[in-house]
């Protein structure tokens, strides 16, 4: 099984942002996850690593977990972003609280950052996204984990900053 200093390793390696993928797995830790598997997930996501990569390296259920909430470079760009959504619908739960808590993560950057308006529009506008096609998913799921609520509830609070509604997850 892979460790978390492995696979920080493997992931400035492939100059993946260590600040960022920390701040994934904080997320993780304050919503109570604290199994490996999960933690190496968000930091590998951030290392465009592909499926055999990753399965080479860390195993299949890390490889599946991680590719589950990635975009994959290989399929055509016409096409990329709805199998990116169809495959982010079928994802492990595991691996969707690490798409959750790096959506978190994003709407943090999004909210302090010095972005001009349109890029933060833009950005804010993908995030909500992704919340809205984990939605089912996390609706399902909210109550296996007490510190969920509060990080659904942070991210609401970030949306409702830029005046778009807040997304129901019940």
């Amino acid at each position: 099984m892979a460790t978390l200093d492995e696979c920080e390793a493997y992931a400035r390696f492939k100059e993946a942002d260590i600040p960022f993928c920390m701040g994934v797995v904080f997320r993780l830790k304050s919503i109570g996850i604290t199994h490996e598997q999960i933690l190496c997930t968000a930091i590998l996501a951030q290392t465009k690593s592909t499926f055999d990569e990753l399965f080479e390296r860390f195993g299949r259920d890390i490889a599946v977990m991680v590719t589950s909430i990635t975009v994959d470079q290989t399929v055509p760009k016409a096409r990329r972003e709805r199998v990116y959504l169809e495959q982010l619908q079928q994802a492990p739960w595991e691996a969707v609280l690490v798409k959750l808590c790096e959506i978190s993560a994003n709407l943090k950057v999004i909210k302090e950052s010095e972005l001009t308006r349109n890029k933060r529009r833009k950005l804010l506008t993908q995030n909500i996204q992704l919340l809205k096609v984990l939605k089912k998913n996390i609706s399902e799921n909210q109550d296996k984990l007490l510190g969920l609520p509060k990080l659904l509830e942070g991210a609401n609070e970030t949306i409702a900053h830029f005046g778009r509604p807040p997304i129901n997850f019940e």
